[in-house]
């Protein structure tokens, strides 16, 4: 059997192409084009996937997708994502689209939760019976594997630990989905962006402020390289990051006792810099019988979330 892991992200679609024991036949990307809609993108997808059809006519073929948002899993919709700016959609049947043209029915998910089978299978190896899997990068998003099953709970949206709250809801920061408060608003790469600004207003004359004003557009790794440099500003930036994922997580650990927690995603690749205070806020709890065997693990597979989803398809048809 084949499987097609499709990762939609707001600037790039990830697409892997899968065997059963886990082998990356064939990757490939394409850019996420607003310009055409949303019928012509999933166009793009859909040939794509009868391309693959073609190459492997003798095999039969899973397909699934990661999406960024609010999903309907049952049903295979996106109800609602902020990131992905087409202006002639709200809800994406996506389900529904891509059957319509590949005539293949796909698995749909959140794209956090089908990085979550990724790290299970690939990373893990289906080792640990309840895990969480948290991704760093513009957002915050959240996986969860439970009693060694992926869980997406009533609605499709378990492991929404971004958007838990770590701060007032009323004067706290402001979330790309509109609250305020929310996780991903202190450790998605925006709101890492927001914080430096405010640091660099405070410390005109630090390194990360010089280099920030030498660059045209932000980035991240910005505040990596400042902190290589021993800047006090980035490295504060860091231990704060620490700080604020420390009471996410363990906020989700006492309420789920979790046995492992894994960080992925693009923010992940510089955790030496912030795991440090992450661990210290999980250590100072007061109540520690949750945290006392967990175990923190880093991934920097970049591919996780397509894999996931390549995986996540297979399994499924597997298992009918």
């Amino acid at each position: 059997m084949i499987g097609i892991g499709v990762d939609i992200g707001g600037t790039f679609v990830k697409l892997y192409i899968m065997d059963e024991r886990g082998e990356i036949l064939r990757k490939d990307k394409v850019e996420t084009n607003y310009s055409q809609g949303a019928e012509n993108f999933i166009k793009q997808i859909a040939d794509f996937i009868n391309q693959i059809k073609t190459q492997y006519p003798q095999q039969p073929i899973a397909v699934g997708v990661g999406a960024p948002g609010d999903v309907d899993h049952q049903n295979g919709i996106l109800r609602y994502n902020p990131n992905l700016k087409f202006k002639d959609v709200d809800e994406w049947p996506l389900a529904d689209m891509l059957q319509k043209y590949t005539g293949l029915r796909p698995y749909v998910a959140n794209d956090a939760t089908l990085a979550a089978w990724g790290v299970y299978e690939s990373v893990l190896n289906h080792q640990g019976n309840n895990i969480l899997v948290v991704t760093l990068g513009t957002g915050v998003g959240g996986g969860l594997i439970l009693n060694k099953e992926l869980y997406q709970g009533s609605n499709g949206t378990a492991g929404e630990i971004g958007h838990t709250k770590i701060a007032s809801t009323k004067t706290g920061p402001q979330c790309g989905c509109g609250a305020r408060g929310c996780l991903e608003a202190f450790v998605g790469t925006i709101g890492i962006k927001r914080r430096v600004m405010e640091g660099i207003l405070e410390h005109p004359q630090s390194i990360l402020a010089k280099m920030v004003e030498q660059e045209k557009d932000f980035k991240i790794e910005l505040v990596s390289r400042a902190a290589e440099k021993n800047c006090p500003l980035a490295l504060k930036i860091w231990e704060d990051t620490g700080f604020f994922l420390g009471i996410g997580i363990a906020n989700t650990c006492l309420i789920l006792d979790v046995d492992t927690v894994v960080l992925t995603g693009g923010v992940s690749g510089v955790a030496k810099y912030f795991l440090p205070a992450m661990e210290s806020v999980l250590h100072h709890q007061q109540i520690q019988t949750p945290f006392k065997k967990l175990k923190l693990i880093v991934s920097q597979n970049p591919n996780i979330g397509g894999v996931g989803a390549a995986m996540y398809a297979i399994y499924r048809e597997q298992h009918k």
